[in-house]
């Protein structure tokens, strides 16, 4: 879980991405964007991270809560962004589940929703904050 963390933090606080903890082979796959696939690889983290920020003309991620759920980690945080264009500001909860094999983040799905993501990692009764 602990890789998972210091991933997370890299992008929320600094936006940098922590290489050394991405398995060269990741898959990442955004359930935020229509119809994207599934980024294959560090060429791919780096494109979705440039995809996904397109959308934001600014962004924040805040107050990760980590759920160890064995074979994944969900990660929840509340993310404050506003729209490139539109200007309209948003608030909402966030959650990524990512699988860690060898050591190393292997595959990392982005929902917008707690209970989408919890669902996903076979958790039950989750309840949006």
């Amino acid at each position: 879980m602990a890789i998972v963390e210091q991933f997370n933090a890299g992008l929320a606080e600094s936006g940098e991405v922590r290489w050394e903890l991405i398995d060269p082979d990741i898959d990442i796959l955004d359930h935020d964007i229509p119809d994207a696939g599934t980024y294959h690889g560090h060429a791919g983290l780096g494109k979705w991270l440039e995809d996904w920020g397109s959308a934001w003309d600014t962004w924040e991620a805040h107050g990760a809560e980590f759920v160890d759920a064995g074979d994944v980690v969900v990660a929840v945080f509340t993310m404050i962004a506003r729209g490139k264009g539109s200007g309209v500001s948003t608030t909402r909860r966030n959650a990524t589940v990512s699988t860690v094999r060898d050591g190393l983040i292997s595959r990392v799905e982005y929902y917008t929703t707690e209970s989408e993501a919890r669902a996903s990692a076979g958790l039950s009764g989750a309840a949006e904050h």
